[in-house]
């Protein structure tokens, strides 16, 4: 696999994991984007969902998919591990210009990174 691949390992796939970033974990918001973080044990891991705004299996699948890459090309700026996500796609992401998409998605990480340096110092 490359660099930008998205492997199993990386990726929040129970249920009770993603209800644990949902109920503790932090926020940053953007435009088109909600990323939830928790600090956590092992590998960094990434969990991607829908809001329910958004309508229609079509806009719903098109929008994961496009948060979905703009993780995988900024997902570089977070530390290798610690780290939970999970990451909603807004209604914004489904229709606007990718580059907006992956703006907000560098900007949120960067925030989340910035959270994740702060906690460890404490």
């Amino acid at each position: 696999m490359g660099e930008r691949a998205f492997p199993r390992s990386e990726r929040l796939t129970r249920a009770d994991e993603f209800q644990s970033v949902f109920q503790r974990g932090k926020r940053v918001e953007r435009p088109s984007v909600l990323i939830l973080w928790r600090g956590s044990r092992g590998p960094r891991k990434a969990g991607f969902t829908v809001s329910r705004q958004v309508r229609g299996a079509v806009r719903r699948n098109r929008a994961r998919r496009r948060v979905r890459e703009a993780y995988r090309a900024s997902r570089q700026v977070l530390p290798a591990g610690g780290v939970r996500l999970v990451i909603v796609a807004r209604p914004r992401a489904g229709v606007g210009p990718f580059s907006e998409i992956l703006e907000d998605m560098r900007e949120g990480l960067a925030m989340v990174t910035k959270g994740c340096r702060q906690a460890a110092r404490t």
